[in-house]
């Protein structure tokens, strides 16, 4: 069997505009795309290639078949005969621009089968707004807010400080504390502005399928500080009623949006109250994220082969983590006594 892990930064997405990308995506990228591609690689009798732009150093198993790309014309060509070729095809890509979901797109246009969440499932997740929308009108909690264009400034009848982010955004690329009257920069998309929710951040990765969508152990966000929402890492486990709480809450956010397969990351704020009526979602990420890096390193069993089974339509047993352990963005791991 032949699987194709695409990770747009390192597999040269950025060569089409000739810009580089921040390089919190670059240190965040690199270390899901080597986690991703390690997991698959120890399925006996699967082989992995990756697309790797010219210039970017990874270290990666040699038996990892790695496709060099020069220009956005050779990563282009590259990606569209990995796709047919492959069995199945994981992306791992911002939402910003349309990119996950252009990506999504192209594998299904192209015949492939994706491993990864549908372009149905990414058209919504990738829209903060239109998640929100919909998770409301089920009944999940989420935090007010509202869509303001590029250069409004931030109205009157908000409570501020509130927090705004790109409507597409990716981690916390653009995420900003403002107070009323704050003009938003003028660049080409929309942008939420919402109630700042005070508690506990935390992220819970999900591997969803047909037959079962599993929570994989919550963990903590450690951001940047209490008004800087740069992601920094994270950690596991939680105390154990709030594991309960975020896997729940985290679950019933993907249950809304539609049918899909793959890992899907859902990032809540829990709140003070022990029954969980001051928790929220915040937004539902189509993609790997970075926890995935802690979490391999948590449990015991290869979380590749339960993405297999469970988005190609199998069950499995939820595993138990067997030590805790903190990460910081760029993938480094320490295990925790």
């Amino acid at each position: 069997m032949n699987i194709f892990v695409y990770e747009w930064v390192c597999g040269g997405g950025a060569l089409e505009d000739g810009q580089q990308p921040p390089q919190s995506l670059v240190a965040e990228g690199a270390a899901m795309l080597s986690a991703v591609a390690a997991d698959f690689l120890s399925i006996r009798e699967y082989q992995v290639h990756v697309i790797v732009a010219d210039g970017v150093q990874l270290a990666l198993d040699e038996r990892i078949v790695t496709h060099r790309a020069r220009t956005a014309e050779e990563r282009s060509q590259k990606f569209d005969e990995l796709v047919c070729w492959a069995d199945e095809t994981v992306l791992i890509a911002p939402e910003f621009r349309g990119t996950l979901l252009g990506l999504g797109k192209r594998v299904t246009e192209q015949g492939g089968k994706l491993l990864s969440p549908s372009p149905e499932f990414v058209s919504v997740a990738s829209d903060k707004q239109s998640t929100i929308e919909r998770l409301f009108a089920a009944k999940v909690a989420v935090p007010k807010g509202q869509v303001l264009m590029p250069g409004e400034r931030c109205p009157l009848g908000v409570s501020y400080p509130a927090v705004v982010k790109p409507i597409d955004g990716c981690g916390s690329l653009g995420v900003e504390l403002v107070q009323e009257g704050h003009q938003l920069s003028r660049g080409d998309g929309a942008y939420r502005l919402e109630e700042r929710v005070r508690g506990l951040p935390v992220s819970v990765l999900c591997i969803c399928g047909a037959e079962q969508t599993l929570a994989l152990e919550p963990c903590l966000q450690c951001l940047a500080g209490a008004d800087d929402f740069a992601y920094q890492g994270g950690a596991l486990p939680l105390e154990e009623h709030l594991r309960a709480r975020a896997a729940k809450l985290a679950l019933s956010a993907v249950h809304i949006l539609p049918p899909t397969q793959g890992l899907v990351g859902v990032d809540l704020v829990l709140g003070e109250a022990e029954d969980g009526s001051e928790d929220f979602v915040i937004e539902v990420n189509p993609r790997c994220t970075t926890s995935y890096v802690g979490l391999r390193a948590a449990y015991d069993v290869n979380l590749a082969e339960l993405v297999l089974a469970v988005s190609n339509g199998g069950q499995v047993t939820p595993p138990e983590i067997s030590r805790p352990v903190k990460w910081n963005a760029a993938g480094e791991v320490s295990i925790l006594d």
